[in-house]
């Protein structure tokens, strides 16, 4: 799990559903990576998008995610 900012408590992790604002308006998706920026080092969620092609992600920066709800474990989901 990692954190946005070092003063926010808000915390990312894999499989966490995130919500973002774009161009193209708001949208969500489940987070399914955790990767740096090659030019700057910037942390970014790779975001697969709800109401999309299966396997459309985009990278969106840790920042700019809106909210962020923790994931069910499996065992839950299964009930």
């Amino acid at each position: 799990m990692l954190t946005t900012l070092t003063d926010s408590p808000r915390q990312i992790a894999l499989g966490d559903r995130v919500t973002f604002d774009t161009d193209e308006g708001y949208q969500a998706g489940t987070v399914n990576d955790l990767r740096r920026d090659v030019g700057n080092g910037e942390l970014h969620a790779w975001v697969e998008l709800d109401h999309q092609w299966a396997g459309m992600f985009r990278a969106v920066p840790l920042g700019a995610l809106q909210s962020a709800s923790v994931a069910a474990p499996c065992a839950e989901l299964a009930r």
